[in-house]
């Protein structure tokens, strides 16, 4: 009897696997609702943009000194950016 109650166990488990199985490939393969337009394309790029790596005030105002930019101890993490980058 307890091989039986084993093979029912089973089949219940590769039934509910085929099941979840299903419903994965059907969401990768079904259209999506609403396409994509150029604007919800550079959103998602702006997204991802956003998630980049800034450089710190304290990074920034070690490049500045390195490039002799003066009176950057005054300025601002802003200030200090465009300062860096305009030399």
């Amino acid at each position: 009897m307890p091989a039986k109650s084993l093979g029912d166990k089973l089949g219940r488990q590769a039934a509910n696997l085929k099941s979840g199985l299903k419903d994965v490939a059907q969401k990768f393969t079904e259209p999506d609702r609403e396409p994509r337009t150029d604007a919800t394309a550079g959103r998602i790029s702006g997204a991802r943009k956003a998630k980049q790596r800034t450089p710190s005030k304290e990074e920034l105002y070690a490049d500045a000194k390195r490039l002799g930019i003066k009176g950057r101890s005054k300025m601002t993490k802003d200030q200090l950016r465009r300062a860096v980058k305009r030399a």
